[in-house]
């Protein structure tokens, strides 16, 4: 067995879930939310649906939730470069604690 340079299991298993789990359009939003809305904001929000082309994003306060409309175009440009042209067509905040 060769050994090489140690990689961290979490790449593998990233790979892994990726491969096998669910593809519904909720989970991907889901999974890449970091990285179209950033860490900040995505640890005070949070998908909750995608249905007819609207994604309806969880929001930790209305702080958070006035920000995310006010970002909706470059979430909506964001989603669509990821996934596909009309992935997502509009952004609708709530406010839930979670």
């Amino acid at each position: 067995m060769r050994r090489g340079r140690e990689r961290p299991i979490s790449g593998a298993i990233g790979r892994l879930v990726e491969q096998i789990g669910p593809q519904d359009p909720l989970t991907q939003v889901t999974t890449a939310w970091p990285d179209l809305v950033g860490a900040g904001m995505a640890g005070h929000t949070k998908p909750a649906a995608v249905r007819g082309g609207t994604l309806t994003v969880d929001c930790d306060s209305s702080v958070y939730a006035q920000e995310l409309e006010l970002l909706s175009r470059k979430v909506v440009k964001a989603v669509n470069e990821r996934f596909g042209s009309g992935f997502v067509t509009a952004v609708r905040c709530s406010v839930k604690k979670f």
